[in-house]
């Protein structure tokens, strides 16, 4: 059976892509930081939104 280019991947952590344009000396020292971290680049945006949602949130109270 053929997957097609189109085909969307599912992810056993239930995790979505998402496309983000930023700045290309951000994405260099993200990607530096996740190395140095032994972690993956997105969760250190995740966790980064996360808490930016949380405070966010917590100034409309």
């Amino acid at each position: 059976m053929a997957v097609s280019s189109t085909s969307i991947r599912k992810r056993s952590d239930g995790r979505k892509s998402l496309l983000v344009y930023m700045d290309e000396a951000l994405i260099k020292e993200l990607k530096k930081v996740a190395v140095d971290d032994d972690c993956n680049a997105y969760d250190i945006v995740e966790k980064a939104t996360r808490e930016w949602l949380e405070r966010r949130q917590s100034r409309k109270k």
